[in-house]
């Protein structure tokens, strides 16, 4: 209930009870204080959800990268071997290209050498067409053999070059994306410690802002204390959060399935447990940890019969696997009112079934560990 909606009611009472009317302006005034540091964290445990939003997907990119630089270096090693290979084969070609061109020099040497007279000679002396076509032949053969040696010499200068580009641009891909992800890890690491310095700021200032709530409710105990109306304990009503540690459990019992990652041995699996097990008999009274106001009341494919209670700033409690519901949908209850009876659910894949209450505490749609919420809860 707001503070505007409690004043008429409030001026009401303090006029019929002069014992309390001293205390109004201060009354007001420190409700209105309470409202605004409640806001305050409120905002902040928003403010705080983002940031941290940010920082898991900041973390997943992270990993990412990590992943991108195991596999860039496996791709390192594949090239650098590959490298060693081209330059191996570059070092063949070059040798070949010494031998190629050692053999080109003495050729082009012996035909500067002979000149066009020694060609002549070879095809005049010829004393009939028979010898003439042969040399011709001869000099056919030497031609061709000749343009081999030249082909061979082009073809060997083409493939070195093609091998140093290849060469070339498989170290400057190397080069480029460690770059290129290096870069990456560098901004997100500094994003990271930019976001993890906000986020510390935040907590710190939540922290001063519930500090500072703990004065003012300090200062409301006392005026409640002088309040015979019970006016006061409407107007002064605390939150949901800050009854952390100090909430009762929703059922009397042992819980027998914890909060977060579980190992199923016999099938290796994992999985997330976003609440708690209490085992406890089958239509066991279930009673809201926190006053609030039912937000759901029916089958959940999973839950079975569960009830959903809102307790205000965006918090909620769960009640799963009940017998049956006693409340309905928009219903305002209060804190350790029965809203249901506990249930029996089937045990995984096993074929034994459990009976007890699973139980959820969450801020937004976060799940919250309950044990860290109610009062001696082992």
């Amino acid at each position: 209930m707001m503070i505007k909606t409690l004043l008429p009611l409030f001026c009401a009472i303090t006029m019929a009870s002069p014992k309390v009317f001293g205390v109004v302006d201060t009354a007001l005034q420190l409700a209105e204080q309470l409202e605004q540091a409640k806001k305050e964290i409120v905002e902040k445990e928003v403010r705080q959800r983002k940031v941290m939003s940010s920082l898991y997907e900041i973390n997943r990119k992270i990993k990412k990268i990590v992943t991108e630089e195991f596999n860039l270096g496996q791709q390192r090693m594949a090239y650098e071997n590959s490298a060693r290979d081209l330059a191996i084969k570059i070092l063949d070609l070059e040798e070949r290209l010494k031998e190629q061109k050692a053999r080109l020099r003495e050729r082009i040497s012996a035909i500067y050498k002979l000149g066009g007279q020694g060609l002549a000679r070879l095809i005049f002396s010829s004393s009939s067409s028979a010898e003439l076509e042969k040399n011709l032949k001869i000099l056919g053969i030497i031609a061709k053999h000749d343009l081999d040696v030249i082909k061979d010499y082009a073809a060997t200068m083409k493939e070195l070059e093609g091998k140093k580009i290849k060469f070339t641009q498989r170290l400057a891909k190397i080069k480029r994306l460690s770059g290129a992800i290096k870069n990456q890890e560098q901004r997100l690491a500094a994003e990271n410690t930019s976001k993890s310095k906000i986020l510390e700021n935040i907590r710190q200032s939540k922290q001063f802002s519930v500090e500072r709530l703990h004065g003012l409710r300090s200062k409301s105990s006392l005026l409640t204390s002088q309040d015979d109306s019970g006016v006061l304990d409407l107007l002064f009503r605390p939150s949901f959060f800050e009854k952390k540690k100090l909430l009762p459990a929703p059922v009397s019992g042992p819980v027998v399935r914890n909060f977060g990652v579980i190992h199923d041995e016999e099938h290796n699996l994992n999985w997330s447990q976003k609440g708690i097990l209490f085992s406890v008999p089958v239509n066991t009274p279930v009673k809201t940890v926190f006053s609030g106001t039912v937000a759901y009341a029916g089958e959940v494919p999973g839950y079975g019969k569960t009830v959903i209670i809102d307790h205000g700033d965006h918090y909620y409690s769960v009640y799963g696997n009940n017998h049956d519901v006693t409340v309905s949908v928009n219903q305002e209850v209060k804190q350790n009112q029965v809203i249901s009876h506990s249930g029996r659910t089937q045990d995984y894949e096993s074929e034994a079934a459990t009976d007890g209450l699973y139980f959820e505490i969450r801020h937004f749609s976060e799940p919250y560990d309950p044990k860290s919420w109610l009062k001696g809860t082992l």
